[in-house]
């Protein structure tokens, strides 16, 4: 139900769960995603983009933090869609007396290469986790900085949960050696599709945490030693079941290798590499990978975690085996 609000500046959205605050002038709009509760478009908006909300829920015991974190990196490894491109964490801030958070960051709308400011507002129950997503362009946030902050500050939950402990050090989701397991979970589904990542491949990575980088000479030759070098490219494409918790190695030439900072001191280096054979493997590895680029030929040392397949430049599909990378080197 949108009803006209006091003041005619704004209108008030309200529903069984909650209600909110909004410009005048946003109109709703109809989205076909089930998760998306309410959307909203600016219409009086003059630029190629127009400021929009939405506001989404699901079921979830997942606290503000953990959501921020988890959709920072998503964001960040270019699992939000071929439109947000080169997203980049501004700020996180916690609002424990309410069981919320806001994040905030900015990308490039690849489609009408704009940058956009997205401001995301996580609210959790305990059990539902809400997020109210809120999008400006650059040239209109300056204007609407004012109108975005009365929004946040209207958002309430109505029969809200009681959480306690949502500051422990116990409930943070990522730590040293669970970080790379949890991105390397998001990249499968977010790659793969409806898929996630497999429970013996998630415990490998958590028990050799130290190795996801092996960046000291300990961890690189604990990497190598544990190689099985009778694992090959058939053998994992005819069933790679078997294999999902065993340290590989595979040689190849570079087709595409890019590297993103995710948030400060964090990049993530995705690469793909064509074997001898024209096997495919695309690896993502926790780091920077120094004077590697397209062209070069590399040996990779990595945990498989699935196949996928994607439409290549002629026009057929490539299959893929995807690797959650412990090294990368450069074979002169």
């Amino acid at each position: 139900m949108v009803k006209e609000a006091k003041e005619t500046a704004t209108k008030v959205f309200e529903n069984e769960e909650f209600s909110f605050a909004y410009p005048a002038t946003w109109k709703e709009v109809n989205v076909d995603v089930p998760v998306i509760r309410i959307a909203l478009v600016d219409s009086n908006s003059t630029g190629s983009f127009a400021e929009n909300l939405n506001v989404t829920s699901e079921p979830s015991s997942a606290t503000p933090a953990e959501a921020a974190e988890d959709t920072s990196i998503a964001l960040s490894t270019g699992q939000g869609g071929e439109v947000i491109q080169d997203y980049q964490q501004l700020d996180y801030i916690d609002y424990p007396e309410y069981n919320a958070g806001l994040l905030s960051g900015t990308y490039t709308h690849a489609d009408q290469n704009t940058k956009i400011l997205l401001a995301q507002y996580f609210v959790s129950t305990g059990e539902t986790l809400y997020a109210l997503n809120i999008s400006y362009s650059e040239d209109s946030y300056n204007r609407g900085v004012e109108h975005l902050q009365a929004i946040i500050d209207s958002f309430q939950i109505k029969n809200p949960v009681n959480i306690t402990n949502t500051n422990s050090a116990e409930s943070s989701p990522f730590t040293e050696q669970n970080l790379f397991a949890e991105m390397m979970s998001h990249i499968v589904t977010e790659v793969v599709g409806d898929e996630s990542i497999h429970e013996k491949t998630y415990n490998y990575i958590l028990d050799h945490y130290e190795l996801f980088p092996a960046v000291s000479e300990e961890t690189y030759l604990a990497s190598k030693q544990k190689v099985d070098s009778n694992v090959t490219s058939r053998q994992l494409l005819k069933n790679l079941n078997p294999y999902l918790n065993q340290m590989i190695e595979v040689s190849g030439v570079v087709i595409d290798i890019t590297e993103e900072e995710i948030r400060q001191g964090i990049i993530v280096t995705e690469i793909h590499i064509v074997d001898d054979y024209d096997n495919s493997y695309v690896g993502f590895y926790a780091g920077a990978t120094g004077d590697i680029y397209e062209e070069d030929f590399v040996t990779i040392r990595g945990v498989p975690t699935s196949l996928y397949y994607f439409d290549n430049i002629s026009g057929g599909t490539t299959i893929s085996i995807l690797l959650g990378v412990s090294t990368i080197e450069i074979i002169e």
